[in-house]
């Protein structure tokens, strides 16, 4: 993989991680789409390094709040949360690594994220009376919804925030809680592959591609949070669905 190629994947990782289009789905795709080298596993825990790296910083001010007013509903809510994913990463890790080799089913897992979000957004358009705290009910569904999103093509914020949304959750509430719920999923994750990787992997990576790619992803990845934001409060979320439907639909068609 070239310097080029990682500042590209990247990129990619950046946007898609955060918007809700799937950044899984969107690295498979590109790498196909344009013949770009497979990258190492270790390139592809960086990235997902650079982008958690953006939520921490994102929302330190969130996190430092919950730690210091010790918010328990808060962290109840994610540890219950964070148990679906969990447990389907590791009792299904072989059958959800099959959905990587076939585009096919990418394209189709995007049209159910395209149908997700457009369910959020009529939510969180029709919806006038106050909306709830976030619950422990609410996070078990949530969970669900993110485990789900461990399949490459159904995006992982767009699953836990239009999930938040049909549930009655504030949209702030959901949107924060949507990224401080990946948190441990993703730490988790990236610890557990790295212990299984070989430590001659490590001693032969290319450190200037890898630092390149990390870089551009938590740059990206954080500008991407803002932009986000700023589209879920202006009810703009169908954007996304339009742009998940037609990816989905054309690479269908396209074969």
């Amino acid at each position: 993989m070239t310097t080029i190629e990682s500042i590209i994947s990247g990129f990619v990782q950046g946007i898609t991680e955060f918007l809700p289009i799937s950044s899984s789905g969107h690295l498979v795709l590109l790498h196909n789409f344009f013949g770009l080298a497979e990258p190492e596993l270790l390139f592809d825990l960086c990235l997902h390094l650079g982008t958690l790296l953006a939520v921490v910083l994102y929302f330190k001010k969130d996190i430092i709040r919950l730690i210091v007013e010790k918010n328990i509903n808060w962290f109840i809510c994610i540890a219950i949360g964070t148990i679906p994913a969990v447990a389907v990463g590791l009792l299904f890790e072989d059958r959800i690594t099959v959905f990587f080799a076939d585009a096919r089913k990418i394209y189709f897992m995007l049209l159910v994220t395209a149908l997700v979000l457009f369910i959020g957004h009529l939510s969180l358009k029709k919806r006038k009376e106050p909306r709830k705290d976030i619950r422990p009910v609410n996070s078990l569904i949530i969970g669900i919804s993110q485990a789900c999103a461990l399949l490459p093509g159904l995006s992982r914020s767009g699953m836990t925030i239009s999930t938040a949304l049909v549930s009655g959750v504030k949209m702030e509430e959901a949107y924060k809680f949507s990224f401080l719920l990946s948190i441990p999923v993703v730490l988790g994750a990236v610890m557990y592959k790295m212990l299984t990787l070989d430590a001659g992997v490590i001693s032969s990576a290319n450190y200037v591609n890898y630092i390149a790619g990390t870089l551009t992803a938590f740059i990206v990845g954080f500008a991407s949070l803002h932009i986000l934001w700023r589209l879920i409060k202006g009810n703009k979320v169908f954007i996304f669905a339009i742009y998940c439907f037609s990816v989905g639909i054309t690479g269908i068609l396209l074969g």
